[in-house]
């Protein structure tokens, strides 16, 4: 958000007021609702509501923030890019302001303020006669309009501001208030109330220099549902970062400075202070222009408790389908809200063990486990070092890997000590991988109208894309590694138990059982499995190095023997992945899951899904919306459609080959953009 205070005001030079106001253009008065802290503005134009933060200018006294006078009025600030204005130029900016945002309306229109660029400027006859069709109330110019503005007859008042050009303000929709100092102003934001309760709270850049946020707190007055502050996309667009301007939700296991960081947990958050400084990868975000508006939910500590098990928030409402349908951990909140609203671009989740992968499957939207150690994870809850990562989710194949491709710069990959894996191969050729292997040990998808998606997918793949498809068998892939001796998936999983239990207890459970029983003599509330495990380490160190090592030594035979380079190709195959429901549906209830018609997303007494293989040998799964299904849902008693995706594994390293590959699917139209809402096609 650009902090309106570099501009200095001063007298009002002159005024002109004439009474023909075209009365064509019945707008919405700004309806003033309440002021919260000093001079933060909530109000309403029509049925939206809006948010301000305080009034800025450069009076030798402070700009009133009250509106107590009924003086605050809503404006529209176009930058003039040429010495003449035409109506015609302005009635393309303001088309294209309409179309390309969502917080301005046409109720900023009720006064328009012109700056410029150049040392001086005019409006001609047709931008007047526009202007009036328009029905403003006041046109307000910088004094590069100056030697020109005694010209200007027409249905509104005319304002001239004794002040240098403003080309630095940002276009788009404001607030102001005319004083006898100049023109107070503040860009404003549009709140969305988060109905799928994805959302602890929104937050927006706080403006005392800081680089931190503040939380929004400000909920719904009906219910207590957390509105988001959204601002302006029209601020950003004098903004030439690749990343200006665009929408966040961040997983709350991720510090933002100024915020406190939830985990999840209401134990957590009482021993907690807000973030001193925001988290590198978030950072890196910021850095490349975006926007963070929220905070969005996790079950406690990241883990991979269904619906029914969290305990200190209410779990999000997965968009899809009949609105009952799970929606996974532990970035469950920031899968949701991607799924849920148009208005969001991007959201930040985690993966250790299904995290990222499992929510975007379920809510139908991109999503990935990258290569472990492709971010850096300094400031974020941890549940273990060897396996936690980073991931983004979208609904636009083309804005997911733009994003990707920026966001996993080397300068933070994470050092190798800590996921005690060997370092990336060397460079390898552009070429994109020749098979797509099919795992027969866990496919096909349960549901037959599932599969049938699948099976049209691979052969859009392989008619599009030089491809074949092979079967291929994971448990054997397993046994057959030349190292660890013995290896099979039960050591797979044992290990993979070992490394979350010890460094999750490590890093997690004991420093908040001591420092709850600290400040409140008591041991935390918890929800199970931590409820147990924080309370003893199950586990050696000697143990815990074990697991560790193992799981190097297979992911170096892995990487040689079943997942491989060639000298052309980073990862010579890519092998599909499962780990949703087979396109039967998953509900938020447990006991509706217990039929043949509906499936757990892990069902109970299963030695573990496709999801577990990358967490071990460290290999990047992404998932991919491919289309929908019809399903007899339990809640609504009609036929609704859910979304059926698959994940796609590549060797560790190979990320850009298979974004690449990815959006080569794309271009062909195989891969496409997905909707918010119910449906994602």
């Amino acid at each position: 958000m650009f902090p309106v205070r570099l501009l200095a005001f001063s007298a009002v030079a002159g005024v002109a007021i004439t009474v023909l106001a075209d009365q064509s253009a019945k707008r919405n008065a700004l309806k003033h609702v309440v002021t919260k802290g000093v001079g933060e503005h909530f109000f309403q134009l029509g049925d939206i509501n809006y948010f301000s933060e305080s009034l800025n200018s450069a009076c030798e006294q402070a700009a009133s923030d009250s509106d107590a006078d009924g003086s605050l009025f809503p404006f529209t600030h176009i930058i003039a890019d040429r010495p003449v204005i035409t109506g015609s130029c302005i009635e393309d900016i303001v088309t294209r302001y309409g179309q390309e945002d969502d917080v301005f309306n046409e109720d900023f229109l009720q006064a328009i303020f012109f700056t410029s660029s150049s040392n001086t400027a005019s409006l001609d006859a047709s931008a007047i006669q526009y202007l009036s069709t328009l029905g403003i109330s006041d046109l307000i110019l910088s004094k590069a309009f100056a030697d020109h503005a005694s010209n200007i007859t027409g249905s509104f008042s005319v304002i001239v501001l004794s002040t240098a050009n403003a080309a630095s303000l940002p276009p788009g929709p404001f607030i102001g208030k005319l004083e006898e100092c100049g023109l107070s102003m503040s860009t404003v934001y549009r709140l969305y109330t988060d109905h799928q309760r994805a959302f602890v709270d929104g937050v927006y850049p706080a403006s005392d220099g800081t680089r931190g946020h503040k939380s929004f707190g400000f909920f719904n007055p009906e219910w207590p549902l957390p509105s988001i502050p959204v601002p302006s996309r029209i601020y950003s667009w004098t903004d030439d970062r690749p990343l200006a301007g665009q929408r966040f939700a961040v997983k709350d296991i991720f510090n933002l400075q100024g915020i406190i960081t939830t985990s999840g947990s209401a134990s957590w958050t009482r021993i907690s202070g807000p973030a001193n400084v925001t988290a590198p990868a978030i950072q890196r975000l910021l850095d490349l222009g975006g926007v963070i508006v929220g905070k969005t939910k996790t079950t406690q500590f990241a883990s991979a408790a269904e619906p029914w098990i969290w305990d200190d928030v209410y779990p999000p409402l997965n968009p899809r389908g009949d609105g009952w349908l799970s929606c996974s951990g532990s970035s469950a909140g920031s899968a949701t809200a991607i799924a849920a609203y148009d208005w969001l671009d991007y959201a930040i989740g985690s993966d250790t063990g299904t995290s990222m992968r499992r929510p975007a499957a379920v809510a139908g939207v991109y999503g990935q486990r990258p290569s472990q150690g492709r971010m850096t994870l300094e400031g974020v809850t941890p549940i273990s070092h060897s396996t936690d990562t980073a991931g983004v989710f979208c609904r636009d194949p083309y804005k997911w890997l733009k994003f990707s491709r920026l966001w996993y710069t080397p300068a933070l990959y994470q050092d190798r000590s800590l996921t005690g894996l060997p370092a990336y191969d060397g460079p390898h050729g552009q070429g994109l991988p020749k098979k797509i292997l099919y795992p027969v040990d866990y496919l096909p998808l349960k549901h037959p109208a599932a599969e049938d998606v699948l099976q049209g997918f691979l052969a859009k793949v392989t008619g599009a894309l030089d491809t074949e498809i092979e079967q291929f068998n994971w448990t054997a892939s397993f046994e057959k590694l030349s190292q660890p001796a013995d290896f099979d998936l039960a050591r797979l999983l044992s290990n993979l138990v070992v490394m979350w239990t010890y460094e999750q207890y490590q890093l997690v459970g004991e420093p908040l059982v001591a420092m709850y029983e600290a400040h409140h003599g008591s041991y935390p509330r918890l929800e199970p499995p931590m409820r147990d495990r924080f309370r003893s380490l199950d586990y050696s160190a000697a143990e815990h190095e074990a697991a560790r090592d193992i799981r190097r030594r297979a992911a170096e035979a892995f990487e040689q023997q079943v997942l491989y380079s060639t000298s052309d190709i980073c990862s010579e195959s890519i092998v599909l992945s499962d780990i949703s429901t087979g396109g039967l549906p998953a509900y938020r209830e447990e006991k509706m899951n217990m039929s043949p018609n509906a499936s757990f997303l892990a069902p109970p007494g299963t030695a573990g899904t496709s999801g577990d293989f990358c967490p071990f040998f460290g290999c990047i799964d992404v998932t991919v919306p491919l289309g929908q299904v019809t399903y007899w849902s339990k809640k609504t008693l009609r036929e609704e459609t859910m979304p059926v995706t698959i994940g796609l594994i590549a060797k560790r390293g190979c990320d850009l080959m298979l974004y690449d590959f990815i959006e080569k699917l794309a271009d062909v139209g195989v891969l496409k953009t997905v909707k918010a809402g119910v449906q994602a096609f």
